[in-house]
C-alpha cells in the first residue's frame, strides 16, 4: 500500500510539473475581459475561442479570461482596452455614450431589416469601404464582430397586426424605436429590463420590444400573451479586440491566427445567440404564448416613422465630416425587397 500510495503521490506530482510546464511554454500571455458570463452564449463562443487559438498556435499562445465586467464594463470598453487595462477585449461601441460616432450611430440605419444574415453582410461590406471604422478606434485591432437578432413587438392584451394596434400603448423600449412608436401614436417608455417584467405584470405597461431569448432568460412568458414578430434590427458592430501594442508585440504568424478567426468567431457567436433565441420562442410556446407573422407591408409603413431620425443622425454625422447620409443611402439600398 505504501508502495502504491508513493506511485500515486509521483505521478501526481510529475502531472502537475507537465502541466506548469505547458502554461510555462506558452510565449505569449495574454489577458482578455468581457462583461458577460461563460454561461452566456457570447461567454460561450470566447471559451471555444480561446481554446482554438491555444491550439491553432501549438500552445504558444494563452490567454486567461476575465468574466462579469471584473476589469472592463462595456461603455467605456474601448477607452480601457486602449489604455492598457486588458490586452483583448469584448467592445460595445453601440453602447458608448459618446465617441465613436460611424460605430456607434449607423446601426440605427438598419430599421427594416428582418434577417440579422443581411445586417451583418452589409455591415461588413461598410467597414471594407470606410476606414473611418477602424480609425475610430484608435488602432485597437478588431478581433470579431456582433450581430444582434431582430428584437420584435410583446404584448399583453392582443397581437399587432397593424400600425394602429399600437395607438394608446405603452411599450417599454430602446431609445432608438421611440420615435416609430410615437409616430404610432404609442408611448415608448424607457427603463431597466429588470423593472420590465413587474411593470408588465401590474399592468403599467402593455408591451416590450424584445427577443425571442427574453422570453426565458427575462421570463417574459409569463407575463405577455403574444409575440408579434415586427422587427426592430438591432445592427452590427464590432465586439472584439486587441490594444494596439499587444497587437504590435506579436509576430506575424500569431497575428494571423487571429485575423484568420475573426470569421470564425462572429459566427460562432451569431450561432450560438440563434440557439438561445429558438430555447425562448420554445420556452414560450410552452407557456401559452400566442406567435404571428406580420405582414410585410405593414412592416415597411412601420420603419417609414424611423427615416426622419436616421436622416438627422446621418446629417449630424455630414457636419462632423463624416459620411452618414452616403452610408445611410447605401444601407437602405440594400434592404431586401
Amino acid at each position: 500500500m505504501k508502495l502504491k500510495s508513493l506511485a500515486l503521490a509521483l505521478i501526481a506530482t510529475t502531472s502537475l510539473g507537465l502541466a506548469s510546464a505547458a502554461a510555462m511554454a506558452a510565449e505569449f500571455n495574454l489577458t482578455y475581459s468581457t462583461t458577460y458570463t461563460p454561461t452566456h452564449p457570447y461567454g460561450k463562443a470566447d471559451e471555444e475561442w480561446i481554446a482554438r487559438v491555444h491550439e491553432q498556435t501549438d500552445g504558444r499562445v494563452e490567454i486567461t479570461p476575465f468574466w462579469g465586467g471584473s476589469l472592463i464594463n462595456s461603455r467605456e470598453g474601448i477607452d480601457e482596452l486602449n489604455a492598457g487595462v486588458a490586452d483583448m477585449a469584448y467592445i460595445a461601441p453601440i453602447y458608448a455614450t459618446s465617441g465613436y460616432d460611424l460605430n456607434r450611430l449607423t446601426p440605427q440605419f438598419f430599421y427594416g431589416y428582418k434577417d440579422a444574415r443581411d445586417v451583418l453582410k452589409v455591415y461588413l461590406a461598410l467597414w471594407d469601404e470606410y476606414p473611418q471604422y477602424t480609425e475610430e478606434l484608435e488602432g485597437a485591432q478588431v478581433l470579431g464582430y456582433n450581430v444582434g437578432t431582430p428584437m420584435h413587438l410583446m404584448l399583453r392584451e392582443k397581437p399587432f397586426t397593424q400600425v394602429s394596434d399600437l395607438a394608446g400603448l405603452r411599450i417599454r423600449s430602446a431609445v432608438d424605436y421611440i420615435g416609430a412608436l410615437t409616430a404610432a401614436g404609442a408611448e415608448g417608455v424607457t427603463m431597466p429590463m429588470t423593472d420590465t417584467y413587474p411593470s408588465l405584470q401590474r399592468g403599467v405597461l402593455d408591451g416590450v420590444i424584445a427577443p425571442y431569448e427574453a422570453l426565458k432568460s427575462l421570463s417574459f412568458a409569463e407575463v405577455i400573451h403574444y409575440y408579434s414578430e415586427l422587427p426592430h434590427s438591432r445592427g452590427a458592430y464590432p465586439s472584439r479586440a486587441m490594444n494596439a501594442d499587444a497587437w504590435s508585440s506579436l509576430p506575424e504568424d500569431i497575428q494571423k491566427v487571429f485575423l484568420d478567426n475573426i470569421e470564425w468567431l462572429t459566427e460562432r457567436t451569431y450561432e450560438l445567440a440563434q440557439e438561445s433565441e429558438e430555447a425562448g420562442r420554445e420556452h414560450g410556446e410552452s407557456l401559452g404564448v400566442t406567435f404571428n407573422a406580420v405582414d410585410p407591408e405593414v412592416i415597411a409603413e412601420y420603419s417609414l416613422a424611423f427615416e426622419p431620425a436616421a436622416r438627422e443622425t446621418a446629417s449630424q454625422l455630414d457636419a462632423a465630416g463624416l459620411p452618414g447620409t452616403e452610408i445611410l443611402d447605401k444601407i437602405r439600398a440594400a434592404l431586401p425587397q
